[in-house]
């Protein structure tokens, strides 16, 4: 089984393909710039939801640089800040922070658009509105990070809880996506027929639902390159999957009109699912 970041598709025109749904510029995306981005934005073990850095070594990363990098970032985990620094005090207040939250709380309306149980009440302000899911995936991040950056196994406890709940989520479904946003379904079964109604921070009704669908994707990418865990790999895959699926079929006008609502970092989390030369199925 290949352990690295790809999409399961079938050639790097399928990918190249996958990517520019998000991008703008698709009709210079060529598999050449797909693998520069790789190289310079995600061949990394610093993986963040929002920026990618280069480092030297990555295991995960199955796709290596072929141009001549001058600078490679450290790794989290070879970093450690020192006790009287004010970063390191800035670092033990978010610590604590993340750690007083709930992720029952987070995971609500996840569990209610999969038809399961809740846990805890959902938490005020955006995630009781339509940006509702986008938190749990910067939590994701954020204590994934904190696995790297201090090797605090209460923080590892926390990311392998919520990918455990999100895959039963994802199981319920039965169609790959995980997500808590107000009338989720009927945004997306009128986008992959080509509905597609926006003024800009709105898609089909819905609060710019590809941004919230990519921080749970990013968050996952994280809970992966930063906490190990080989179940958010599979979920995230499954994601991706099913983007494309409801993606693939729309034509460049119906797509450029979808991309007049805000959609995240879409176009950059779908660089990771890129097929591996090192591919033996999943």
């Amino acid at each position: 089984m290949n352990k690295g970041l790809r999409k399961d598709t079938e050639s790097e025109n399928d990918f190249s393909h996958s990517l520019s749904l998000f991008a703008p510029w698709r009709e210079k995306v060529t598999v050449f710039t797909a693998f520069f981005i790789l190289f310079s934005l995600v061949n990394s073990n610093l993986l963040q939801a929002q920026g990618y850095l280069a480092e030297s070594e990555n295991p995960k990363i199955k796709i290596k640089p072929v141009v001549d990098v001058q600078a490679f970032s450290f790794d989290l985990r070879d970093v450690r800040l020192l006790e009287g620094s004010p970063f390191k005090n800035a670092m033990d207040k978010d610590a604590a922070y993340l750690l007083s939250i709930d992720p029952n709380r987070l995971l609500h309306r996840f569990y209610t658009n999969a038809g399961l149980s809740t846990k805890g009440e959902v938490y005020g302000g955006w995630e009781s509105e339509g940006l509702s899911g986008h938190t749990l995936g910067h939590y994701l991040s954020a204590c994934s990070m904190m696995v790297a950056s201090t090797g605090d196994n209460r923080f590892k406890v926390k990311v392998d809880y919520v990918v455990d709940e999100l895959d039963k989520c994802q199981q319920a479904r039965k169609t790959g996506y995980i997500g808590a946003i107000p009338k989720e379904d009927s945004i997306f079964w009128k986008l992959q027929y080509g509905i597609i109604k926006s003024s800009g921070f709105d898609l089909n009704g819905g609060w710019s639902p590809w941004y919230t669908v990519h921080k749970v994707m990013a968050g996952l990418t994280d809970a992966y390159m930063y906490a190990d865990s080989q179940k958010a790999l599979f979920i995230v895959l499954k994601m991706a999957d099913w983007t494309e699926s409801i993606l693939n079929i729309l034509d460049d006008e119906q797509l450029e009109k979808m991309r007049k609502c805000e959609y995240g970092g879409m176009n950059d989390v779908l660089t990771h699912f890129m097929k591996s030369p090192e591919k033996k199925g999943t």
